[in-house]
């Protein structure tokens, strides 16, 4: 904790006496973005929470906005490392050295967050769980989060949040661009990449690719039993991809080619496996056709058909067989309609077709039921939904709602109603939304009688714009998931069940400062377990917490200018103390940590196009740990160790 406070200190208010005035040189100006005002920053416009562009203080939805420039600033390595700097999340362990999302406190592993990458959905259909270790971050142009439910927006997989990834345009890069990265220590991070984008009258092509090498760590995974051994050599993770693009006349089509690997020992059930590691897969397709038609009378019709192939979770060996392909078929059809400044309304429909189809690889017990069927599954959801924004004298006021039906669990009703204020220097934010979690392909395989679980949420926001270079937030936030699905082991049989309740209550602040170049953002989150009911959730003896995740999380994320081009950027995460269960089903408490991170970046030297960046990753070894959360039978799984971290662009 004390190296956070020192980093805040030093930069949100020496370096801020420091900073003098001073006009902008030819080569400063080409860095318009990063020269941008704090006004300018707060009224960036999304569209992640409304589908239509608002001010950041003024959309429905407690909304963070992290720009390519803050990205390769922090000298993030991975999605894993930026998506670690929003206090409202948290990563923990799955199974087979995968890594899932916490939410405020809550497990959103499986279907309760969704991931979004150039409009195409990453959750995969089986059990709807994200690989975050797969998405090249410095392919991204923006990324839009919403920190709280989005499923009355996007159905399904968006109880709790929305992360929504926009990568590069042609326009943004007019020309090439290529990257190469590497690290020593630590994950010993290592990858390439070339992007080429043009944009012309009427038409834009753009095609980017991708391929890295990394590890989960380096360290040792020891097991419950106390067996262990090093993750070096055996927590392999290998991403590659291509992103096709391209548009003209108001039609545009992407096609993007994925495989992702990873390297793992410590498989479903926890024990060490013996006899080395092992290769899990998750190769996807995804083709997309869009079109935007605009009508008489301000109305925009925007239909789309969409397509995806994956084989998600596939191992080819004798201790989990597991091949299955799946695949989603998608049309769908959006109208906005803006009569007036002051209204807005949108309207859809979507219908999606899942199939899973059974390999001859897997075993009988993850086939189908009772290991005696080896059925593929198809299913068929219908949605519509709606939405009004209408400026009022005192507030604008968002309503929305949505409706699906799933041809095997029935149907679901989610609606969402926001107040929102900006007056001044003031901003204010109510919203209340509902929110649900469908249940998946292999969770209807598993269990055929589960039905969807639905969250129920209500959250406030404040700001105060203090002065010209400083801003201030907090918000509170009340979630409540009833009915939620839960992976659990019935008379030795794996099986999902819906329990009673769960959920989480808090809030937290937020501390913006920028001036140029300067710049610090300091976060913090506290929250609390509300009436959890989910016993291997729970931590015996301390009904405030859930396993693996803290009660408290600070974030800072800063840039401070040294000379012409030339950055310090420091970034550090501090958690709370977390429990987790050890050898024998015993609780073990695992202390606070902090993780200090430190990048110099040069742009322009020696090369008008050359961005160098030279970053230590966990300054100070804080030997930091994914845990299970829940009772799973898995151990800790290493986080990376200090990394020396070296990376160069150009781009031409």
């Amino acid at each position: 904790m004390r190296y956070l406070a020192v980093l805040a200190l030093s930069i949100l208010f020496p370096a801020a006496a420091a900073a003098a005035p001073h006009a902008l040189t030819e080569e400063e100006e080409f860095f318009s973005l990063e020269r941008a005002s704090l006004e300018e920053v707060l009224d960036i416009k999304t569209t992640v929470a409304s589908r239509t562009g608002m001010k950041l203080r003024e959309t429905p939805g407690l909304v963070t906005v992290i720009t390519r420039e803050e990205i390769q600033a922090s000298g993030a390595r991975s999605l894993v490392d930026v998506l670690s700097l929003v206090p409202e999340f948290e990563f923990g362990m799955d199974v087979q050295g995968n890594l899932g999302l916490g939410v405020r406190g809550n497990w959103a592993n499986e279907g309760k967050v969704l991931l979004r990458w150039d409009g195409q959905i990453y959750n995969e259909i089986l059990y709807s769980t994200i690989q975050f270790d797969r998405f090249p971050v410095d392919q991204i142009e923006e990324i839009q989060i919403i920190k709280g439910p989005g499923s009355a927006v996007y159905g399904g997989f968006a109880e709790l949040a929305v992360i929504d990834i926009q990568t590069r345009t042609p326009k943004s890069l007019d020309g090439s661009s290529v990257y190469a990265a590497g690290g020593l220590g630590g994950s010993e991070s290592s990858y390439a990449g070339y992007s080429f984008g043009k944009a012309g009258a009427g038409a834009d092509f753009s095609a980017q690719a991708f391929w890295g090498a990394s590890r989960r760590s380096g360290r040792r995974y020891t097991d419950f039993a106390g067996s262990s051994y090093s993750m070096e050599g055996n927590s392999d993770l290998r991403p590659k991809s291509l992103n096709l693009r391209a548009a003209a006349h108001n039609t545009s089509a992407r096609l993007i080619l994925d495989d992702f690997s990873m390297r793992q020992r410590d498989n479903v059930d926890g024990v060490v496996l013996s006899t080395g590691a092992t290769t899990v897969r998750f190769p996807v397709l995804f083709a997309e056709i869009a079109r935007s038609i605009k009508l008489p009378g301000a109305v925009t019709l925007e239909p789309r058909l969409s397509y995806m192939r994956s084989r998600p979770w596939y191992e080819n060996d004798e201790h989990f067989p597991y091949d299955k392909r799946a695949t989603r078929l998608t049309l769908g059809l959006t109208a906005f309609y803006r009569p007036s400044s002051r209204a807005d309304y949108l309207a859809g429909g979507e219908y999606c077709h899942d199939d899973a189809e059974i390999g001859s690889l897997t075993s009988d017990a993850a086939a189908a039921y009772s290991g005696v069927r080896r059925d593929g599954a198809h299913y068929d959801n219908h949605a519509f939904f709606g939405q009004g924004a209408f400026d009022l004298d005192f507030a604008k006021v968002i309503a929305g709602v949505r409706y699906g039906r799933h041809s095997h669990y029935g149907g679901s009703l989610v609606p969402r109603v926001a107040v929102t204020r900006l007056w001044n220097d003031f901003n204010f934010k109510a919203i209340y939304s509902q929110a649900f979690r469908a249940p998946a392909i292999e969770n209807i395989r598993l269990n055929p009688g589960i039905d969807p679980e639905k969250a129920v949420s209500t959250e406030f926001e404040a700001g105060y714009k203090a002065s010209d270079t400083l801003f201030f937030s907090g918000n509170l936030f009340h979630t409540t998931i009833k009915r939620p699905i839960v992976f659990t082991v019935v008379n030795g049989e794996e099986t999902y069940l819906n329990y009673d309740r769960t959920g989480t209550l808090g809030g937290g602040f937020g501390v913006k400062y920028k001036s140029k170049g300067l710049r610090a953002d300091l976060n913090y989150l506290y929250q609390n377990t509300h009436f959890n009911r989910v016993d291997i959730y729970a931590v015996p003896g301390s009904g405030s917490y859930m396993l693996a995740f803290p009660r408290h999380k600070l974030t800072l994320n800063s840039s401070l200018p040294l000379a012409a081009g030339l950055s310090l950027n420091p970034s550090a995460v501090h958690v709370s103390k977390r429990y987790s269960y050890g050898g024998g089903g015993t609780l073990k408490v695992f202390g606070e940590r902090t993780t200090v991170n430190l990048n110099l970046q040069l742009k322009g030297r020696p090369l008008a196009r050359l961005t160098l960046n030279l970053g230590v990753r966990d300054i100070f070894n804080s030997n930091y740990s994914y845990l299970q959360p829940y009772d799973g039978g898995h151990a800790p799984l290493p986080a990376p160790a200090r990394e020396l971290f070296l990376k160069a662009v150009y781009e031409f």
